[in-house]
């Protein structure tokens, strides 16, 4: 769900405290962990050797040897993981993208932002691989009717591409992938939970959408607050859901249309939370492994109350029960922040995500191999040979408590370290 007020905010975070893009990369390096308990994306080995070579996974395992002359790491007592992939994100700066893998995000997935921001990144990655921020995917400009979500709160945004029905519906998605999206977002919000009316999307237009989409090797998702929109999307093609819904208990018709689909759901238990109480900012500000690296600004959004809206805890508690009751059916579980505190809020979606009732191993398979799979990203959000060396070291074991994720020694991405910094205090007046 996205109370776009808050994402609007995310701008005014420009100036974070991160210490801005490098120039140009070093070559990836290559060294190996020894004796650490590896999460691999889906499952745990208790002891083994992580071996990266040039900026790869070159081998895995408990007989994994490396070659000589390259540094090795002591992994006793820690865990390592697959950089964390945050399936649902909004950015429109650098320093965002760079906040993010302070706090061992290693990719984001946006769901709205700007043409020429999100082509800026991708063309950065593509020529250097962007070694010291996140690396960015986006759906750039949802597909919604004119004044419709989430441009009736942004009605001076020159980027607002808009259709009104199924006729113009090839022609719009084959605008957004020429523009550089890698995936279409269709919101379907009436408003109904935060207090507004918008018009939406006709069902004839989002099957015309997923049909243009599917036609062209492309994923559809769908923004939806409210179950019976929900079930629309899901019968009219759509491959996931972009948030739980949370108006009513999940129906067991829904889950059974939705294993029956294959479709996949991202939580942001964090941005409904938000809608409530400031609780679970502030216990990422009280957390001691995750302060120290908290600037000034981020600690105020954190604290930030959302805007006016009819979500209550209520509605909080169906959201996290229907995401269990739906994984229990297999239906695959993302793990997305959809807050502009990029990074650090992630971590306490983990949390919240086994608060509903998923284990930790579960709630790690949403941030990390989960959202590879469902959104095709072959390279990553696993520890296998061939695979890039986006990594997390953490001290402890995440799965069996979550909030290990927190205890970060060391970040990679594409076996380039992260210089992680704690920002400077504001100067005293």
């Amino acid at each position: 769900m996205r109370w776009t007020l808050r994402v609007v905010l995310s701008v005014l975070i420009l100036t974070l405290g991160s210490a801005g893009a490098q120039a140009a990369p070093p070559v990836s390096d290559s060294f190996a962990i020894t004796g650490v308990r590896v999460f691999d994306g889906s499952q745990v080995i208790p002891s083994a050797t992580v071996v990266v070579l040039d900026g790869r996974i070159a081998a895995v395992g408990p007989n994994a040897v490396p070659p000589p002359g390259i540094p090795t790491i002591d992994g006793t007592g820690s865990t390592v993981l697959p950089g964390i992939i945050d399936a649902h994100s909004h950015a429109r700066t650098r320093q965002e993208l760079e906040r993010a893998i302070q706090f061992g995000v290693t990719t984001e997935l946006d769901m709205w932002t700007l043409r020429h921001f999100a082509n800026s990144m991708r063309r950065e990655q593509d020529r250097n691989g962007a070694p010291y921020r996140a690396d960015f995917f986006s759906a750039i400009s949802p597909a919604t009717p004119p004044e419709g979500y989430p441009y009736n709160f942004t009605p001076h945004q020159r980027e607002k591409p808009t259709l009104s029905g199924p006729e113009e519906a090839d022609a719009f998605v084959a605008d957004r992938f020429a523009e550089g999206s890698d995936y279409l977002k269709i919101m379907l919000e009436d408003g109904a939970l935060v207090g507004f009316q918008v018009p939406v999307l006709s069902r004839e237009t989002v099957r015309a959408l997923t049909q243009a989409v599917h036609l062209r090797g492309k994923l559809a998702v769908a923004h939806v607050t409210v179950q019976s929109l929900a079930r629309n999307a899901v019968e009219d093609g759509i491959d996931g859901l972009a948030h739980i819904f949370v108006d009513t208990p999940v129906d067991p018709g829904f889950v059974q249309l939705a294993v029956a689909k294959g479709i996949f759901v991202v939580g942001t238990l964090t941005a409904e939370e938000a809608f409530i109480t400031t609780d679970g900012g502030a216990s990422l500000i009280a957390d001691p492994d995750l302060a120290p690296y908290l600037t000034e600004e981020e600690k105020a959004f954190l604290l930030t109350p959302g805007p006016p809206s009819f979500i209550t805890p209520q509605n909080l508690q169906m959201g996290r029960d229907s995401l269990r009751i739906l994984h229990a059916a297999g239906v695959p579980i993302l793990a997305g922040s959809d807050v502009p505190a990029h990074g650090v809020v992630l971590h306490r979606e983990l949390e919240l995500l086994v608060q509903a009732g998923l284990e930790p191993v579960d709630a790690l398979i949403a941030a990390t191999s989960a959202p590879a799979a469902a959104f095709g990203l072959a390279d990553r959000g696993r520890i296998a040979p061939g695979l890039r060396a986006d990594l997390l070291l953490v001290n402890g074991d995440p799965t069996v408590n979550i909030k290990a994720t927190r205890k970060i020694q060391r970040i990679w991405k594409a076996g380039v370290e992260i210089d992680r910094e704690i920002p400077s205090a504001p100067p005293a007046h």
